[in-house]
């Protein structure tokens, strides 16, 4: 289940403008322990350009990456499996924090998701905070 941190800002720029500030940004955050398998859902239109990115923060172990992200087309296909990159700058005595990215173009419109596997994590019972970021740029045609 997702915590109730989604927000969606639509700044006011021209459509070809794809400046961070031009985009539409999606967040949601995920409580990694709740289940082994999340996932964050938005709609994206035909040609537009999708940038991903996740962020978990979990528990230090020396076994398991929590959350690995994939990202999934609105047929289900994966696209992409992410692979997580450690940011020793967030990094705290008790805490790792892993970073994905990934863009692409839609090449259909529909329900694209970001799905997060973490069934060792919750059977170990490692916790860990997941955030997703959408930023959906309009692109002009």
């Amino acid at each position: 289940m997702a915590v109730a941190l989604s927000v969606l800002i639509s700044c006011g720029h021209s459509e070809d403008d794809l400046s961070p500030s031009a985009g539409t940004v999606f967040i949601e955050t995920f409580d990694l322990l709740d289940s082994g398998f999340h996932q964050s859902t938005f709609v994206v239109g035909l040609v537009e350009r999708v940038e991903v990115s996740v962020e978990v923060r979990q528990e230090k172990h020396d076994q398991h990456i929590c959350g690995v992200p994939s990202v999934a087309d609105p047929f289900r296909n994966v696209l992409q499996t992410l692979t997580p990159r450690q940011d020793t700058d967030k990094e705290t005595a008790t805490h790792y924090v892993y970073k994905s990215q990934f863009a692409f173009f839609a090449a259909t419109e529909g329900m694209y998701g970001v799905k997060l596997e973490n069934e060792q994590c919750a059977l170990d019972e490692v916790a860990a905070v997941a955030t997703v970021q959408w930023t959906i740029y309009k692109v002009q045609e």
